[in-house]
């Protein structure tokens, strides 16, 4: 079990205010906003109230090894290298590998490098469309309309017919299982009005997911020198779709459609793996090479692999396949800082009902690492002195942030222990006293 930080105690009965802030971390996270002080008026017989100090704790955190620091003293369960064990990587231009219930980066290998999505842009389209279908603007059994332009599209098609409405459910099983160009066109028509109308709500549905180096230009990834997307971004957006909408999540793992009496088979060959895959897309354009994004389950651990510009379907498979099963069998999740458990102790708080208080995270601080060799990491503890009642227990009065063997960086909210009140006016007055002639 995580031992807390046990800060040296001091004589004095009160806390006294801090006369500068302490730091020993030469490369920082963005400091939590500091709170102002409060400024007590005259009417209410209270004095002012000290200026608040930063102050900034660092620590080692490891499997074996208690290290001091800034008077300060923990041991924490190991957290740090990440990287899978096996060059998975040497077959694609890039691969993002992410376990999202943690937020763990596994491989990033050129994840951020931009590339023409192919048919990985249908994620997004879906995304749109499970959206529709849960905030009730469309249903299941909705008729669309084929239109002369959704009919004439090029390349992967699930042959819809002009004149002949097709019904949501349909449609989506045309764009997630055969990657249909043309049932993507009769989505984008049925819910922007245009596909430059659906291009616009794309981008803007990118921009609230954080997809930040991602622009569609159209609705099926069709070639287009302006649309483009990294392994980072689709991660993030077949992460979404799973997390926002897991009842439509299975269309994305059905290995046939029949549709016009003709029955066509998923291009993902991981569906008949053995490695738990429940949800995946494939990609392909002759300018950016094999695309695929795929999640897989096993022992409660989901893993997200996303591989792109591979030169062929195998390559594409067999990447992924590579990630699944190294990082499957090495890796588990670690608990770095349990919920409740004192992180610091001992922090003065200023006319509360009690003089010092612990901080906890509100949500455990967990990481995927490797079992047998977990590694080294620093946590650095961030939070204004002294803090100033009344607190509630979920307010956030610092941050902590552990950075990982790799350079990733996990990042909570600090928070007390127990809730502060306020003192009575005695005991802020003889605080405020104490803070300035030393009782």
């Amino acid at each position: 079990m995580p031992m807390p930080l046990c800060k040296k105690r001091s004589a004095q009965a009160s806390p006294k205010p801090s006369s500068r802030s302490t730091t020993n971390n030469t490369s920082l996270p963005k400091p939590w906003p500091p709170q102002e002080a409060i400024v007590l008026n005259s009417t209410q017989l209270r004095p002012n109230l000290p200026a608040m100090k930063r102050v900034i704790l660092s620590l080692v955190l490891a499997a074996t090894v208690s290290t001091s620091v800034l008077a300060q003293t923990a041991t924490a369960p190991a957290a740090a290298e990440t990287s899978a064990t096996a060059p998975v990587s040497q077959y694609t231009k890039a691969i993002y590998v992410y376990h999202p219930d943690t937020g763990t980066i596994l491989i990033n290998d050129n994840g951020d490098m931009l590339a023409g999505p192919a048919s990985l842009t249908k994620l997004m389209t879906l995304y749109l469309t499970f959206e529709a279908l849960k905030e009730g603007r469309i249903t299941l059994q909705t008729p669309v309309n084929v239109s002369e332009k959704a009919w004439r599209t090029q390349g992967s098609k699930m042959f819809i017919e002009v004149g002949k409405p097709v019904s949501v459910e349909m449609l989506i099983k045309g764009i997630a299982i055969v990657s249909g160009n043309d049932a993507c066109v009769a989505i984008a028509e049925q819910l922007g009005g245009t596909e430059e109308g659906f291009a616009e709500m794309m981008n803007k549905k990118a921009k609230d997911l954080g997809m930040t180096h991602t622009t569609f230009r159209n609705s099926n990834g069709m070639p287009d020198p302006q649309q483009r997307t990294t392994a980072h971004d689709v991660a993030m957006l077949l992460t979404a779709i799973f997390r926002d909408f897991p009842e439509y999540k299975k269309y994305l793992a059905e290995e046939s459609f029949v549709w016009n009496n003709i029955t066509q088979q998923n291009r993902n060959g991981l569906l008949h793996a053995d490695v738990g895959i429940d949800a995946g897309k494939t990609g392909h354009t002759e300018e950016s090479g094999y695309h695929l994004a795929s999640t897989a389950v096993q022992n409660g651990e989901r893993l997200v692999v996303v591989v792109m510009g591979t030169s062929g379907f195998s390559e594409r498979e067999g990447t992924s396949l590579q990630a699944y099963r190294t990082l499957f069998a090495s890796h588990a999740t670690k608990e770095i800082f349990r919920a409740g458990d004192a992180i610091v102790t001992d922090v003065p708080v200023w006319h509360g009902n009690v003089s010092k208080v612990n901080l906890t995270v509100p949500e455990s601080v967990k990481a995927y690492l490797n079992r047998s060799n977990p590694g080294e990491a620093k946590a650095t503890v961030t939070y204004d002195k002294p803090l100033v009642a009344p607190i509630a227990a979920d307010k956030p009065v610092g941050q902590i942030t552990v950075t990982l063997g790799n350079g990733q960086q996990i990042t909570s909210a600090l928070v007390v222990q127990q809730p502060v009140a306020e003192a009575g006016f005695a005991g802020r007055f003889f605080q405020t006293l104490g803070s300035k002639f030393g009782f």
